[in-house]
């Protein structure tokens, strides 16, 4: 009986460095890429510990967390902050930026940082590394029995959770309390005209966090699935910064009312799966709301992929929209923190195939090639409905009454008193020469009067 010995394969390490804890895969491999080597990766932080020269030079890919650029920590503020730019400018490294987080608070504030980068790791199309938030895997979750029926969700709008307070039509659940977009203040305006239930940590929770009979909390997506609508609203309004709120309605079979990038069409697993707030004033959002939620048969054709009208039809990826089914076919890595998928030109294998190849000097880094900032996002887009929007043409219009009021005061009494001030002036002006008294009638107010009008 013979035992094969496998020979062990090359390893090359894949930095991180900083603040940020990559603790849900620090010293992990990757290594189901098909490749004949692996990567590690391994995590370095300049304030807890002096670099380990040996690892940074066998490193030619530098991962800095975009969670670095969080002001509260004073990232990126000092050297130490960042590794050495003299590699990267003499072609030796090459700085990756990392993160799923939209880059509305940090790109477009750390402009002169950004153009150190050489390469961007996140969920844009259009990155080096693409990391989504979704892929493949949604249309297994959009297809899936629905987790409840349409009678339960209305069921659960009169007796509420465990017999108490009834349900709101719409839902939102929320931890960012103070969004980049003011994504509260709309909320705030669309509450006026329909009733929703908020759960979370925010001051504008009006729903405490329902539980089990046994006490334990229900999850988001039951939470989720007890309702009609959703609010699937991002924090920042930027390009494709879609993430897991949308997925979770449609494992949910809710309808969602969305608020994020401009195009929703790569999203949108129908042409009328979702409502897109942009498309409506909150007053009109709630009316559309009021009329499906009315209206079963009209609220059952937006959800036709989890409840079709003909109960022996199953639906397939073929039902779905096609620009839908394009953009996430053969998508097969998401933003998992513990997985790779087997195929080696996704986003970590990738990078460990360009860390292998620049090592071996397949590939010779670029020192010329920099990001530049991405400025898709909408800057503070809903924060025209903020309680002083709201009020300010009030106060405006109290203004501008009160400085029409004291100009006319101003202005009739600008009448006499110029010319007369006027006229003092050239007396005392002509005082020690050639004095000339002043005629009685620049005295005299009408006189006067009907000489600055002339």
């Amino acid at each position: 009986m013979s035992t094969q010995i496998q020979e062990k394969k090359k390893e090359y390490p894949l930095l991180w460095w900083g603040k940020d804890e990559i603790r849900h895969f620090n010293g992990r491999p990757v290594d189901n890429c098909n490749l004949p080597y692996i990567c590690r990766h391994i995590q370095y932080n300049p304030y807890l510990e002096p670099l380990d020269q040996s690892k940074y030079n066998e490193s030619p890919l530098i991962f800095v967390s975009i969670y670095q650029a969080d002001d509260s920590i004073s990232a990126f503020n000092k050297p130490e902050d960042l590794p050495p730019l003299k590699d990267v400018d003499a072609g030796k490294k090459a700085w990756i930026l990392y993160g799923w987080e939209a880059p509305k608070w940090f790109e477009q504030k750390k402009t002169a940082v950004i153009n150190k980068f050489t390469y961007r790791f996140n969920y844009l199309p259009s990155s080096d590394f693409v990391y989504p938030y979704f892929d493949s895997s949604i249309f297994d979750i959009i297809l899936s029995p629905p987790p409840a029926t349409l009678e339960y969700k209305k069921a659960m709008q009169k007796e509420g959770f465990n017999g108490g307070e009834k349900l709101a039509p719409i839902a939102w659940i929320v931890s960012n309390c103070h969004s980049f977009n003011g994504r509260e203040y709309y909320v705030y305006q669309l509450q006026k005209y329909i009733k929703i239930d908020i759960y979370g940590h925010c001051s504008n929770r009006n729903r405490d966090w329902p539980t089990h009979a046994d006490g334990t909390s229900l999850t988001d997506l039951e939470i989720t699935s007890a309702y009609r609508f959703y609010l699937a609203f991002e924090n920042s309004n930027c390009d494709f910064y879609v993430t897991e709120k949308l997925k979770r309605t449609y494992e949910a079979a809710t309808i969602p009312i969305v608020d994020g990038p401009n195009d929703y069409g790569p999203f949108a697993a129908t042409h009328n799966a979702l409502i897109q707030a942009d498309q409506y004033s909150p007053k009109q959002l709630a009316a559309l709301v009021k009329e499906l939620d009315g209206n079963d048969e009209k609220y059952q054709e937006r959800l036709q992929y989890k409840y079709p009208k003909d109960p022996t039809h199953k639906p397939t990826v073929n039902d779905l929209s096609p620009v839908f089914v394009r953009q996430w076919t053969n998508r097969n890595q998401s933003a998992d923190y513990l997985s790779w998928p087997p195929v080696y030109d996704e986003s970590m294998c990738r990078s460990c195939k360009l860390a292998h190849d620049v090592s071996e000097g397949i590939v010779k880094l670029d020192p010329t090639k920099r990001l530049a900032p991405d400025a898709s996002c909408l800057q503070k887009k809903h924060y025209h409905f903020t309680w002083v929007m709201e009020y300010h043409w009030r106060w405006v219009l109290l203004a501008l009454t009160l400085i029409a009021m004291i100009s006319f005061a101003l202005y009739r009494k600008r009448r006499t008193w110029v010319p007369r001030v006027r006229a003092k002036l050239l007396q005392r002006w002509h005082s020690g020469k050639d004095y000339i008294p002043l005629p009685a009638f620049m005295n005299d107010s009408k006189s006067l009067n009907s000489l600055w009008r002339n």
